[in-house]
C-alpha cells in the first residue's frame, strides 16, 4: 500500500499584525486527532487549532502566551488533560490543562525552573 500527501490548507502561526522573524516550532495532533498544538517562537505563543473532520482543514481555537520566552519544546499528557512547555530563553517548564471539549488550554500557575530547558518527555512509571 502506498500512501499519498495533499495539501489540505496552510495557516499561519503568527497573529496577523505580527511583523517579527517567523519561528516555529513543535506541531502535536491530540489523542482524538480533534485539536492541533502549535508552539510558535516568535511570539512566546502556543497556538490551538481544531481539526475539521470533513474536510482536514484548521480552525483557529485560541493563541496563548507560553508562560516564558522562546518556547523550544512541549509534550501532551497521554492523558489529555496536560501539557508542559519547556521555555528555553526564560529557564522554565510551564504546566498548562487541556480542556478536552474545546481544546483550550490554560496556564495552571505551575512552573520548574530548570537552565535552558529545550524539550520535554512524559514518562510514566509502571508500579509492581
Amino acid at each position: 500500500m502506498q500512501g499519498r500527501l495533499t495539501l489540505v490548507q496552510t495557516v499561519p502561526t503568527t497573529s496577523p499584525d505580527f511583523q517579527g522573524v517567523k519561528s516555529g516550532a513543535e506541531i502535536a495532533l491530540s489523542r482524538d486527532g480533534r485539536f492541533v498544538y502549535v508552539e510558535n517562537r516568535a511570539e512566546n505563543t502556543l497556538v490551538v487549532y481544531r481539526v475539521n473532520p470533513d474536510s482536514g482543514q484548521l480552525v483557529l481555537v485560541q493563541r496563548v502566551s507560553s508562560g516564558g520566552e522562546k518556547p523550544w519544546g512541549f509534550a501532551l499528557h497521554p492523558s489529555g488533560k496536560w501539557l508542559l512547555v519547556a521555555n528555553q530563553r526564560s529557564g522554565t517548564v510551564n504546566v498548562f490543562s487541556v480542556d478536552p471539549a474545546s481544546g483550550k488550554v490554560a496556564a495552571t500557575g505551575q512552573a520548574v525552573e530548570m537552565a535552558t530547558p529545550v524539550s520535554v518527555a512524559v514518562v510514566e512509571a509502571l508500579s509492581g
